[in-house]
């Protein structure tokens, strides 16, 4: 199978957590549905193209967790008032009143993640996809979860990824929880979440566990779902 990496980082990144209320938490990750709308973005596909069009996509997310801060936003309920069609000289503005509110939100401070992914149905749609982000061209600006939250999508190569026979390995991606089976390891951290995998065309999602490890190393497990690319050893989501 065909594989595309590439590195999408930025200064601040937001991933929305499904069950965060007014305190806007996010995931320390990008879920699959993230990575899947930033190939829309730069493929310029319409919203619904992560049910339909982008639906059977190979991703695997790698990386450490970013540190994270909170940060306040405001919120503005209702736009601010039109500008009138002749300024006076000396004029300060209108004073009309704006509905506005504050909400703190999580943010990640320096994201920095691998990504690696391919669409083994869609040679045709893969090989654009490959040539805009080697060549840094693409329909919207990417970013990291928050339009707001500009990104940089910088090619690391092509590469082919051969499914590797049922065994232990170590794994350097995030892993499916039902595919792995987690090993003893030293000097590891690995967390268990719980994200949105996909998302149908009325934005109904599928959540699907998840392990992590923290600073982004390899951890131990058996499984029959391992892909080497390259020189890593990765599941793809």
């Amino acid at each position: 199978m065909d594989t595309l990496s590439f590195r999408w980082r930025g200064r601040f990144g937001h991933f929305l957590r499904a069950e965060a209320n007014r305190n806007a938490l996010t995931y320390p990750v990008p879920p699959r549905t993230a990575v899947l709308g930033l190939l829309a973005a730069l493929l310029g596909l319409e919203k619904d193209a992560l049910a339909k069009e982008l639906a059977d996509a190979q991703v695997a997310i790698a990386g450490p967790v970013p540190a994270r801060f909170w940060h306040r936003v405001k919120l503005r309920k209702d736009p601010p008032a039109a500008l009138p069609y002749r300024i006076n000289k000396g004029q300060k503005g209108t004073a009309t009143d704006e509905k506005a509110t504050l909400i703190n939100q999580e943010w990640l401070l320096a994201p920095d993640f691998l990504i690696t992914c391919a669409l083994p149905e869609q040679p045709e749609r893969f090989a654009e996809l490959c040539g805009r982000v080697r060549e840094q061209r693409w329909y919207f600006s990417p970013c990291l979860g928050l339009s707001e939250l500009l990104a940089d999508v910088e090619f690391v190569g092509m590469e082919l990824a051969t499914l590797l026979p049922e065994g232990d390995y170590r794994i350097d991606s995030l892993a499916p929880a039902e595919q792995v089976r987690l090993l003893p390891g030293d000097g590891i951290g690995v967390q268990l979440l719980r994200m949105p995998y996909s998302v149908a065309a009325d934005r109904v999602f599928t959540h699907r566990s998840l392990y992590l490890e923290h600073r982004g190393r390899s951890f131990p497990v058996r499984t029959a779902a391992a892909w080497r690319v390259g020189d890593r050893v990765m599941c793809f989501l």
